[in-house]
């Protein structure tokens, strides 16, 4: 019977698990979306919390007004914005939002529909060693963060059967009782004194141990600390995942050349040369072969002979690295102001 009972909590468990539904995104940026199905009772404001969101974006989203009674069975179109969707390498995942690949969808397209996430992100996220995707698949395209919504499928508090028999709290080993003409235990030393001990020499005091500093973290012009590695966004993709959350997110599209430059091979420091974005900042180029880089912004571009109309041009190492070697190549752009 005992057991009986711990395998109908875990079967509780197990189909309340089941029970949420997944995340499903709609729409393309900026209104993306997914649906919640309203539930008996459920307020407007309760639902926004479970999702990371206000009541007055729910209301407005959705055309309704704040104080109004939500029918169950109703669905509500839930939006995705910068302060609910993580999309980021350092972003503090919580529940993962899908998309289903239609036909003739490509990571490119999809990177390009989904506020234009790193596409590598997009392989990492769903375990892709190709970029080989088919129909009807699910694909991660970011997570959910700082809603409740995976509150109510939490595990419950398991307890022990009703005719368990009962744990004493008190954890107190108690002292041996001494036999007649028995002579007292011998209390060892503690452990740590005696490392202590055998450690230090004899005429010197132990050593102070200093406290362990926590780590800074990384501003985008600290001289970050980085390991060149083939395939990867390069020197500057620390500094570009790092962007402030206040900032707003550029788009650009267009055609790319290349320039001559010795950096970059060896330390992946990848540079470009671009009107209209401020130097020194850090963008995000992806080619249509759906593989991206980070480089930084030297200075704007001059128009040469035979450049007229691009839209950017590159160091020499960041084309290799981005397959792009054959004069000019369609790009996309995408940095944080």
């Amino acid at each position: 019977m005992k057991n009986f009972g711990w395998l109908i909590v875990c079967f509780f468990v197990v189909s309340t698990a089941q029970a949420q539904e997944k995340l499903v995104a709609q729409g393309k940026a900026p209104a993306l979306y997914v649906k919640h199905k309203v539930a008996g009772g459920e307020v407007l404001s309760g639902i926004a919390s479970q999702y990371g969101t206000t009541s007055v974006q729910l209301a407005k989203f959705n055309g309704i007004k704040v104080a109004t009674l939500l029918k169950k069975g109703a669905i509500l179109k839930i939006p995705l914005t910068r302060n609910n969707l993580a999309q980021g390498q350092s972003a503090s995942f919580n529940e993962p939002v899908y998309h289903t690949v239609a036909k003739g969808d490509n990571l490119f397209h999809i990177s390009q529909s989904f506020n234009n996430v790193n596409i590598q992100l997009l392989r990492d996220w769903n375990g892709l060693k190709r970029d080989v995707i088919r129909d009807g698949q699910l694909l991660i395209v970011g997570y959910l963060k700082g809603g409740k919504r995976n509150e109510a499928a939490a595990a419950p508090a398991i307890t022990a059967p009703v005719d368990a028999p009962p744990v004493s709290v008190n954890t107190t080993t108690p002292a041996p009782v001494a036999k007649k003409n028995q002579q007292p235990p011998v209390t060892e030393p503690k452990k740590e004194s005696v490392e202590v001990k055998n450690e230090a020499p004899q005429q010197q005091q132990p050593a102070t141990v200093p406290a362990k500093k926590e780590e800074p973290k990384v501003s985008a012009n600290a001289d970050i600390k980085y390991d060149p590695k083939p395939g990867d966004e390069g020197y500057f993709a620390l500094q570009f995942a790092n962007h402030p959350e206040t900032a707003t997110q550029q788009f650009h599209s267009g055609d790319a050349g290349i320039f001559k430059t010795i950096s970059g091979w060896t330390d992946r420091k990848f540079y470009v040369l671009m009107n209209d974005v401020p130097s020194g900042t850090i963008v995000r180029i992806t080619s249509t072969s759906n593989k991206s880089i980070c480089a930084k912004v030297l200075d704007k571009l001059v128009e040469t002979k035979g450049g007229t109309g691009l839209l950017l041009r590159m160091s020499n190492a960041a084309a290799v690295a981005l397959d792009m070697t054959d004069g000019k190549s369609t790009v996309s752009v995408t940095y944080f102001e």
